[in-house]
């Protein structure tokens, strides 16, 4: 994940706790090498998970959350994987969104009737 998009997670998950809301981080980037790999992906480390979790009143939500477009720097872009889980999850029952901001988090937890 990019400075970038650190720093946007990082302030959803200040709003997050904040809002008292159940959460989790899925660290699933970063460079690592072939061993590491290969005993993360025996672990069940899958490509494409959304980067945080949420459960609330027993439904499943995912962020995934993308760098902002700053200046001549594009908004952060969904892989293909990415896309692909984030279908896996939804047909099975979970919500998922891509966020760039916490006003983007704000505006989803609407559309989901979280915190309402």
């Amino acid at each position: 994940m990019r400075n970038d998009e650190h720093e946007v997670q990082k302030a959803i998950c200040e709003y997050l706790d904040i809002r008292r809301i159940c959460y989790f981080a899925i660290p699933n980037g970063g460079k690592r090498g072939k061993i590491e790999a290969k005993k993360f992906r025996a672990e069940g480390v899958k490509s494409g998970v959304p980067d945080l979790f949420i459960l609330w009143e027993s439904q499943p939500f995912f962020l995934e959350v993308k760098r902002p477009k700053n200046g001549l720097v594009p908004k952060g872009r969904v892989t293909k994987n990415q896309t692909e889980m984030m279908d896996k999850l939804k047909e099975n029952g979970a919500d998922c969104a891509i966020v760039y901001c916490v006003a983007d988090v704000i505006e989803q937890f609407i559309d989901w009737g979280i915190g309402h």
